[in-house]
């Protein structure tokens, strides 16, 4: 069975919960979803910090999470559609240093962690009036989550199908272009086909 792997990404509060969930219910027989390892990983207590250090035994502790999670659900599932809630590369955004110094530190490069996913999926964050601080992990602030929102979507420059959805004050008609997209990539459209079709 050939498995289509995407991952979907974007800064805070740009709607990767709702739509994930969305997809669990429209494709559940199809799909299974690799969780967060970031979220695992805080709400198992593991430690926060702002210091270099920390912040790469952070990423470092997300990435082999990450990597692993994925690893079991596509070897388990049985799905023909793997969605994954962020993706390895993510971890630039955060890493205090470059992105040489990132790799070097996992063992890998770029062109490896952009072959892990057949698609990327990359949603906006929110603007300032629609910017969601409910979620009990989020702790950035509007400004700290648009930097982070630059920063993931020029980690992921240049994957050959990567799609992105800007912010929409209408959020339900985000989510309804983005479940357009993932269906326009299970009926097998090219990248191309999809931002002419359904976001221009």
């Amino acid at each position: 069975m050939k498995q289509v792997k995407i991952v979907i990404t974007g800064g805070p509060s740009g709607g990767k919960t709702t739509l994930i969930e969305a997809l669990k219910k429209e494709l559940g027989q199809k799909c299974a979803v690799v969780p967060e390892a970031a979220s695992i990983l805080y709400r198992g207590g593991f430690p926060r910090s702002k210091e270099s250090q920390g912040a790469i035994n952070t990423q470092r502790a997300i990435y082999f999470t990450q990597k692993e999670l994925e690893d079991m659900v596509c070897k388990t599932s049985g799905k023909s559609l793997i969605v994954c809630d962020r993706g390895s590369i993510d971890a630039l955004a955060y890493w205090p240093a470059s992105p040489e110094h990132f790799f070097d530190n996992i063992g890998s490069d770029k062109k490896t962690e952009f072959s892990r996913y057949d698609w990327v999926l990359h949603l906006d964050t929110a603007d300032a009036d629609h910017y969601d601080t409910t979620n009990a992990i989020r702790t950035e602030t509007f400004d700290e989550a648009s930097t982070l929102n630059s920063k993931i979507m020029q980690a992921w420059e240049g994957h050959p199908r990567r799609i992105v959805i800007g912010h929409n004050k209408d959020f339900l008609s985000k989510m309804t272009t983005a479940l357009s997209v993932i269906n326009a990539i299970m009926a097998h459209k090219s990248a191309d086909d999809i931002n002419k079709e359904l976001l221009t």
